[in-house]
């Protein structure tokens, strides 16, 4: 269009790059997705380790907040009190593995929740399992769509995963890592409303 004279003002010009930006973006995410999804359909079982989650999660936590725009995200036990480096919550886990389903969760929570919204993490013991919950105070997913939103290629708003940048892929990753794991992970609604994806390892 540039070339052909169509796009004469600064401003349609910016419009037409940003889009092109986006979209590069989008694509590129897409791809790695992609070769992510290859790479553990093809490896073998993970090696899990005892590992202390804690530092998993505030480092996770923290880089999101600068990804996602500063925005406000909690690091919790499930009492509601804010945790540091001193809490320990311990777990097999291949920890590089664990560290892109906190970076999944947290971006998916942060991509579908208005700017002036917390997302916590919460982190703990619940009986014999070690329990995470991802919740974000958005729209939510309707009940009848929330075990579908793992499968690949899945968007429950194909227009509003455009716009956010979603691939329709990240979830359906941090269910192929934590079927790995022998974990569980299920997408219920948030108390006030939004969503939370609660993991539970055993």
């Amino acid at each position: 269009l540039y070339r052909m004279g169509a796009l004469k003002e600064k401003q349609a010009l910016d419009d037409a790059m940003n889009r092109i930006e986006s979209e590069a973006l989008r694509m590129g995410g897409l791809v790695d997705n992609l070769l992510t999804l290859a790479r553990l359909d093809e490896a073998t079982d993970l090696a899990l380790v005892e590992t202390d989650l804690v530092p998993i999660a505030l480092e996770a936590a923290k880089d999101a907040s600068v990804a996602e725009h500063k925005r406000t995200i909690l690091v919790t036990d499930f009492a509601g009190k804010k945790i540091g480096s001193s809490y320990r919550v311990k777990a097999k886990v291949d920890a590089m593995a664990l560290r892109q389903v906190f970076t999944n969760l947290l971006a998916n929570a942060s991509r579908f929740s208005p700017a002036d919204k917390t997302v916590e993490l919460v982190i703990g013991i619940q009986g014999s399992k070690t329990v995470i919950e991802v919740r974000d105070h958005g729209e939510g997913i309707p009940k009848q769509l929330r075990e579908k939103v793992f499968e690949r290629f899945f968007r429950a708003d194909n227009s509003r995963n455009r716009e956010t940048g979603g691939s329709g892929l990240g979830l359906s990753i941090v269910k192929t890592i934590l079927d790995r794991h022998r974990a569980t992970i299920v997408a219920l609604e948030t108390d006030g409303g939004g969503t939370t994806m609660r993991i539970e390892l055993t």
